[in-house]
């Protein structure tokens, strides 16, 4: 079967001719392009999606068609994240499809990262008549249970994304674009495209009439790519792109006017493409799973509740729900992979849920118990959401000793400590440590890390002789001891207030914190705010480049806006978002900040020359109503009134 997400080389818009400078760009978009060094070849080079083939590839297809050729059984051993539980579903699923006897051994994050030798021990209990295991999103450096697997007598096939350490695997055959002696041009890829690399190598040798099947699972390893923060340059870009299509085709477009069609999975385009071609269970089981898990997304609900924390109703007493997150195809973009569907997954190891949900939703035998997997997932990730803020709260109610120094204690779960991390940083700005309590000043103590981009936690702290694991803004944490830690804080605390000053002297942290564009009447602005067709336009040459995320971030636009000239409303059931119509006619949406309406309004009517004119961070898009396109604006952040040094003068400051 061919590849619908596959549209062509050729099929290229105005807009994205535009984009990579095919004729003169005389627009705002043409503006922006020029502010972010968004060249033709720029361009045209990272979006070149050719790459070479993974070291040992081809030994461990072969390996793999030998496997199939006797009948035995082999055993997808995925990690337990999100790209671990889409590497695990796509193994699952290609395997079968490719004609193996395949299983799927569901992982349990208390034993950690690492296949344990317990866990190996499990997986032989569970499945004795295996022969072969294949991991995927991890292994490399499991040494210790990989033995225990061979010595078990199972071949061991590694596939991983993770850097390998000295000595290096001692699987049967790893594939890994940062082992040792690998040479892969861009190494940043994710664990499940690992394995669809190897997957699609067997597929050309092996199975060609299943090629088309196998591309099509490009759908997880997009999620894995988007998930596990993947920079998005050459190869990445087309996967994201190519899995984006694809979820697209199981998405059921109902019109908004439509009150009595059903949502039904079995309506999508891809599924009905899908059932009438002859594929394994397995495989149908894993598009089935993720289309019911959008539809979960898109039906949930949650209660709007008001000051006293009762649900809300509307004037008719009607209870008021918040709409779901997946209101329309045209939500389905990366940052949805990045900032609901990841997350919602993630957050089972964080509140002590069961991995039989997340792998459930894609392996459960019928639909109706995929679909009880997805809401249960989903009403973990609220938890996961409530128990977050309790936690935080919490940290402020107790003794923390080290808050100056960025080190902060806990009793939440450890699944939890990143996140609470990342909140605290946000608040501060500054380079932050969650830990668990310590039962005694002698006792290890290990958390969570969260720093801004300009502070790299890991390459400022180990050559001081520290324990740090992980991403540089995001890792794990570790010390021996009470006072190790006070000098962990100490050290990070001193080197951030250096690296800070320096970045703020030299122009680099304003550089970096500036929007990319700034539209408005201010003399700093890049053009003018008086077009709404320019506007759209800008828009749709923003989208055309997408996928945005890591390494080639969505650009931040700044709107220049002078309320007094404005129309500011409440909307919604409930009242609980604002709308601020300009006077172009362009509609800026502020989702749940109704409570800012009286301030914006006395804003707007300040006497104070000046006051009424506010800078907001927003995200451009296009919005469609029975067949009308415009454009909008959600805000995203409004910022602080810059102070004038001439004006600080008049005033006497």
């Amino acid at each position: 079967m061919n590849d619908p997400s596959n549209t062509g080389a050729n099929a290229t818009t105005v807009i994205e001719r535009r984009a990579i400078g095919e004729f003169e760009d005389t627009s705002i978009f043409g503006v922006l392009r020029r502010k972010r060094g968004w060249t033709d070849e720029y361009l045209i080079d990272i979006n070149n999606p050719f790459h070479e083939e993974l070291k040992d590839v081809d030994r461990m297809a072969a390996e793999l068609h030998r496997i199939r050729l006797s009948g035995a059984q082999i055993v997808v051993l995925p990690d337990f994240d999100m790209d671990g539980i889409t590497s695990g579903s796509l193994g699952w699923a290609g395997l079968n499809e490719l004609g193996f006897n395949a299983e799927l051994y569901v992982p349990d994050y208390r034993r950690g990262h690492d296949i344990s030798v317990e866990a190996v021990r499990e997986l032989r209990e569970q499945f004795p008549n295996a022969a072969a295991i294949i991991t995927c999103d991890g292994g490399i450096n499991s040494n210790e249970g990989i033995s225990e697997a061979r010595r078990l007598g199972l071949i061991t096939l590694v596939t991983d994304h993770h850097v390998e350490l000295a000595p290096g695997s001692v699987a049967d055959i790893a594939v890994n674009p940062v082992r040792i002696n690998e040479s892969y041009g861009h190494p940043g890829i994710c664990g499940a495209y690992v394995l669809h690399q190897v997957l699609t190598a067997y597929a050309i040798r092996y199975a060609p009439n299943k090629a088309g099947s196998i591309s099509m699972l490009k759908l997880f390893a997009g999620i894995g790519t988007v998930s596990d923060v993947m920079p998005l340059f050459f190869e990445n870009r087309k996967m994201v792109r190519d899995s984006l299509s694809l979820a697209r085709l199981l998405y059921v477009s109902i019109p908004a006017e439509d009150l009595v069609t059903q949502y039904n999975v079995e309506n999508s385009i891809l599924m009905m493409l899908l059932r009438g071609q002859n594929h394994h269970p397995a495989f149908l089981s894993v598009f089935e799973g993720f289309a019911l898990m959008m539809q979960a997304f898109k039906e949930h609900r949650k209660p709007i509740l008001d000051e006293d924390g009762k649900q809300a109703t509307d004037n008719y007493g009607k209870l008021l729900f918040a709409s779901g997150k997946l209101r329309s195809m045209a939500d389905l973009t990366e940052e949805f992979y990045a900032f609901y569907f990841a997350p919602a997954f993630n957050a089972i190891r964080r509140v002590g849920g069961s991995m039989h949900d997340a792998f459930g939703v894609f392996t459960a035998p019928t639909a109706a118990q995929k679909y009880e997997h997805a809401k249960a997932i989903i009403d973990i990730n609220e938890l996961r959401k409530e128990l977050s803020a309790e936690y935080l709260a919490k940290i402020w109610e107790e003794e923390q000793p080290l808050a100056e120094k960025g080190v902060f204690f806990t009793d939440a779960p450890l699944g939890m400590l990143g996140l609470i991390a990342n909140n605290l940083m946000r608040e501060s700005g500054r380079p932050t440590v969650v830990a668990r309590r310590p039962d005694g000043p002698a006792e290890p103590v290990g958390g969570s890390a969260r720093s801004p981009f300009w502070f790299p936690i890991i390459s400022t702290m180990t050559p001081r002789g520290f324990f740090a694991i992980g991403h540089e803004n995001a890792c794990g944490v570790r010390a021996d001891n009470l006072s190790e830690l006070v000098r962990f804080a100490e050290e990070m605390n001193a080197e951030a207030d250096v690296i800070y000053a320096t970045m703020l002297l030299s122009g680099e942290l304003d550089a970096a914190q500036s929007a990319a564009l700034v539209l408005g009447p201010e003399d700093d602005c890049d053009a003018g705010l008086t077009d709404v067709e320019e506007l759209m336009d800008l828009t749709l040459g923003i989208d055309s480049l997408a996928p945005y995320g890591h390494g080639f971030p969505r650009p931040e636009i700044e709107l220049v806006v002078d309320l007094s000239r404005c129309s500011i409303q409440t909307l919604g059931l409930g009242d609980i978002h604002l709308r601020i119509v300009l006077p172009i006619g362009m509609k800026m949406l502020w989702w749940n900040e109704a409570d800012r309406l009286h301030d914006l309004r006395e804003l707007a009517e300040s006497p104070i020359p000046g006051e009424s004119i506010v800078r907001m961070r927003v995200k451009l898009s296009i919005n469609s109503f029975r067949g009308n396109e415009s454009v909008q604006a959600t805000i995203e952040q409004m910022l602080e009134p810059r102070i004038d040094e001439n004006d600080d003068e008049e005033n006497g400051i």
